[in-house]
């Protein structure tokens, strides 16, 4: 079991030092290394910490990780978030899918469906689809950004304005409570933006680990989509601002009580 004193202490000398040693904080904490690493595995699946080579330093907040990276970053979090994203789709429907590592789960979902029409800015979920499902997949034109295999630009929302979604499932970079939904980038930000114009329903995938964190675009207010979905009951404070903004917040049913 994850000592929460412990972590809490290796966030805040992480804070203090800007970057930390397995060796030293298991001398100082008196545990082993393994426990120490163990420690920095679970801090870095919630976005606290970026492990590197026999140590961690701070996550770069403004700075987005390549895919490859953020897809060891609570996998099943982003599993739950899916599950449940694909319980809003039916046969037929059309749909926009957005580059990021929880909508390219859910993608996984989808491949069970024969009759949607799928747009997608993601190289990585037109190929999944293509190869495990006949539904129509359309791809955008734009820039391809290598980190994530997406296509950004001014193309990619220009061909995004020709369509009418019924879903637009869109990933996330950060949730703030005061200012809302933000980006790393522009690119993807504008967007983010276009799809909401362009759809009956916009949904927003966002795991717990994106709550109270703040990156360096503001987005979308919260006013500005239908639905959100988390892994988990999100805290009181956000779930009250999404209910004043008539946001439909979806997370798994909790088991009742004893």
């Amino acid at each position: 079991m994850l000592n929460q004193p412990r972590l809490d202490e290796i966030l805040r000398r992480l804070s203090q030092d800007q970057r930390i040693l397995v060796a030293d904080l298991a001398q100082d904490l008196h545990v082993s290394d393994e426990t120490i690493r163990r420690d920095l595995k679970h801090l870095e699946e919630q976005g606290k910490l970026r492990r590197i080579h026999g140590g961690a330093i701070l996550p770069r907040n403004n700075v987005e990780q390549p895919l490859e990276v953020r897809s060891k970053i609570k996998p099943q979090a982003k599993a739950q978030v899916a599950q449940l994203a694909a319980g809003l789709v039916r046969e037929g429907m059309s749909l926009f899918i957005d580059t990021g590592t929880t909508t390219l789960a859910l993608a996984g979902r989808l491949t069970g469906f024969q009759q949607l029409n799928v747009v997608t800015n993601s190289l990585d979920i037109a190929q999944l689809l293509a190869q495990q499902s006949s539904n129509r997949i359309i791809v955008t034109p734009g820039d391809l950004r290598r980190n994530d295999n997406a296509l950004i630009g001014p193309h990619t929302t220009e061909f995004a304005l020709q369509f009418h979604y019924d879903i637009a499932f869109m990933g996330i970079g950060a949730v703030d409570l005061e200012i809302g939904l933000m980006d790393y980038e522009e690119p993807e930000a504008l967007l983010r933006r276009t799809l909401v114009r362009r759809c009956q329903r916009s949904v927003v995938l966002a795991d717990d680990g994106k709550f109270g964190r703040r990156t360096f675009v503001s987005t979308l207010p919260f006013a500005a989509i239908t639905t959100l979905i988390s892994n988990k009951p999100i805290p009181g404070d956000y779930h009250a601002r999404l209910e004043q903004a008539n946001v439909d917040v979806i997370t798994p049913r909790m088991p009742p009580a004893d």
